[in-house]
């Protein structure tokens, strides 16, 4: 093999890894609720959850940091899917409650599957909770219902992952997880949108430039083995 050659098809490696990873990014703000660490065990205020917009119920709080004791003289500390902390939805110990996290995603491509990853756990008063996944403008996808992993264990300790796939119409959706007349508080975590990998017409292009060096490089070789033949 020349050096040519050798070179045009690392070239051409090089560049279909680069398109394979050019949009392998999370879409989602704020999708492990770490943006402002909070010091104490819980929080019920919206400004420590940046990037999401919550309506209904508070239930008991709307964000809770497992580094700290959640009751029960120091001896019971939740579990998180993700990081040190995680949001909840629900009516809180005894009530029932509706509420919802929803969030505008920007930057998708029209008629393109993208899935929705998070993490759910219950919180332990009963063994099963669920949430609701919607895109309430921005698509056509229907909303789908997800139910925890079993838990018999006080503070979300037993945490799922889940999926939900949509396509959007346009540039933007947004996207909710919701709770219905629940009683206690369901955890959501670790919620990430990457758009599976689909390059910009700028690495295409450059793609398209390694393929043409390679192809020149091949015909070249060619050419040489007929002249000494």
């Amino acid at each position: 093999m020349t050096p040519r050659i050798a070179m045009a098809i690392a070239v051409f490696a090089g560049l279909t890894a680069f398109s394979l990873d050019a949009h392998a990014v999370n879409l989602v703000t704020n999708g492990s609720f770490e943006a402002v660490q909070i010091t104490t065990p819980y929080s019920s205020n919206p400004a420590d959850i940046p990037g999401w917009t919550h309506t209904g119920d508070v239930g008991d709080a709307l964000l809770w940091n497992a580094t700290f004791p959640q009751c029960c003289g120091g001896t019971n500390s939740a579990k998180t899917g993700d990081g040190n902390q995680f949001v909840t939805m629900g009516g809180g110990f005894g009530p029932f409650g509706s509420s919802a996290w929803s969030q505008t995603i920007n930057g998708l491509n029209a008629g393109q599957t993208y899935t929705v990853d998070f993490k759910m756990a219950s919180e332990g008063e009963v063994p099963t909770q669920q949430i609701t996944v919607s895109i309430t403008s921005g698509s056509l996808t229907p909303s789908q219902t997800f139910t925890s992993l079993p838990n018999s264990v006080y503070f979300w300790q037993v945490w799922g992952s889940d999926s939900y796939s949509f396509v959007p119409t346009g540039t933007s959706a947004t996207l909710q997880f919701s709770v219905i007349n629940q009683q206690y508080d369901v955890g959501l975590d670790s919620v990430v949108i990457a758009s599976g990998g689909v390059p910009e017409p700028v690495t295409w292009a450059m793609l398209v430039v390694g393929l043409s060096g390679l192809g020149l490089a091949l015909r070249s070789r060619r050419r040489q083995v007929s002249a000494t033949a």
